[in-house]
């Protein structure tokens, strides 16, 4: 319990910078792509939804969905495997505002958030003597993080890659007692390449 109080003490006051951080770059989006709407803006048919897959640290893992209408866009993934004594299921969310387009692609900023829970079997062997002991260890964990990125567009796909920084939440248990757990909190560089079919 003191442990989820602390990561969460921890994590209020990084999610607030980030939010900070997304609206000030979102406003400077805003002014950016105004400017490049004028008579010598750069012409170029984007389109606004995408289905593909995205593979980040902060960004969402697995299948999928980006709507990018303008300025703004947000982009929804899921990835579900289980396998025999192994599963893992991660939900992300991550919201875009463009800077500047150039004519192979365009410059973002975004900020993202995943949710990822983990359950996979462990053993261990108290002594060479004895049977090893099979148990389960349970990781609840979140992923945050912010950064630039840049958008190649290739009709009929396009291509992400996403720089940042982020920080990194576990919270694992289990029934057994001599279970080695890896609870904490840690804050390092992000990153993810995510492919998109253009619909």
């Amino acid at each position: 319990m003191t442990l989820k109080i602390n990561v969460m003490k921890k994590i209020i006051p990084l999610v607030t910078c980030f939010s900070a951080l997304f609206i000030t770059q979102v406003g400077n989006a805003q002014k950016a792509t105004e400017i490049q709407d004028g008579p010598e803006a750069v012409t170029k048919n984007y389109s606004k939804h995408g289905i593909g897959a995205v593979l980040s640290s902060t960004n969402g893992k697995g299948l999928a969905y980006r709507y990018w209408p303008g300025t703004y866009g947000i982009q929804f993934s899921f990835l579900p495997i289980s396998v025999e004594s192994f599963e893992y299921y991660n939900l992300g969310v991550t919201g875009y505002a463009r800077l500047k387009r150039y004519n192979f692609g365009e410059l973002f900023v975004h900020a993202g958030i995943e949710l990822q829970y983990q359950s996979i079997e462990e053993s261990d062997q108290l002594s060479s003597y004895l049977p090893y002991t099979y148990y389960r260890v349970n990781s609840n964990g979140i992923n945050a993080g912010f950064g630039p990125g840049y958008r190649f567009e290739m009709k009929p796909a396009s291509f992400d890659v996403f720089l940042g920084y982020g920080l990194y939440a576990r919270d694992e248990s289990s029934d057994y007692v001599n279970a080695s757990l890896n609870n904490g909190v840690s804050m390092f560089l992000s990153g993810g390449v995510a492919v998109f079919l253009n619909l």
